[in-house]
């Protein structure tokens, strides 16, 4: 013999069976309308106002942490410095510690000097060709010089949070268009102003190096001075 249901329990059967397609069904709008704002979130971002953000400037000036990665070792080493540019191409690159050291670019040759080379006291310095500059992607974007949207693809994009004031940032990780060195990967954060708080390079063989930019100053007033390099007596010159 069949059982027999009353009708209140067959329609509240019913009820509770169609309780996940309801729940379903109202979720489906809430998900669509976040992923709508998801996609206009990531098309709001422009690399030409990245690069806008730093051409209309004639000048730059910050403090920087450089984190670099040796793969062979397994290890960071991490140095705190100052980084002061003026347009078109001087820049001062100046490390305080753990080892001082400092780029020097007057526009016409790059330095890069070593007070304490290899621990003798004795200083070192390798002159090289201002054209050297252009292959650090660092370089690239400050200077707003070149379009990036030519000078990268970007490969990815998603909004993160800062970790230390809670800001929406935007994560983007690129690959140079053209050669940049053994560069392979370049991944970026910038701040919602359109300035870059960290960035970070991967070469062929798994080095990366991570430079997180602080205090910037756009247009900031640099004695041309800075951009003079004349190495000290009795300092090793090596010809690269």
């Amino acid at each position: 013999m069949r059982p027999f249901y009353p009708q209140w329990y067959i329609g509240a059967k019913m009820f509770l069976a169609s309780l996940p397609l309801c729940a379903l069904l109202l979720l489906i709008p809430a998900l669509a309308d976040a992923a709508a704002k998801s996609k206009n979130s990531q098309k709001s971002f422009s690399l030409e106002k990245l690069q806008q953000s730093y051409k209309g400037t004639g000048s730059l000036e910050a403090d920087f942490i450089q984190e670099v990665y040796q793969a062979s070792l397994s290890r960071w080493k991490t140095s705190k410095g100052s980084l002061k540019m003026s347009k078109p191409n001087l820049v001062r690159w100046e490390i305080y510690e753990p080892e001082a050291s400092v780029l020097v670019s007057n526009g016409r040759k790059v330095f890069y000097f070593t007070p304490d080379a290899r621990g003798k006291g004795k200083g070192q310095v390798i002159p090289q060709k201002v054209s050297s500059l252009e292959k650090q992607p660092l370089f690239r974007i400050l200077t707003g010089a070149s379009p990036l949207s030519k000078e990268f693809k970007v490969l990815k994009q998603m909004e993160v949070k800062s970790a230390g004031n809670g800001e929406n940032l935007t994560e983007l990780t690129m690959k140079p268009q053209k050669p940049m060195g053994d560069i392979t990967h370049v991944q970026v954060l910038v701040s919602s102003k359109y300035l870059i708080q960290e960035l970070i390079t991967e070469n062929e063989a798994g080095n990366k190096t991570k430079i997180t930019l602080q205090n910037q100053v756009l247009g900031a007033k640099l004695p041309p001075a800075i951009f003079e390099f004349k190495p000290p007596a009795d300092t090793e010159v090596l010809q690269n």
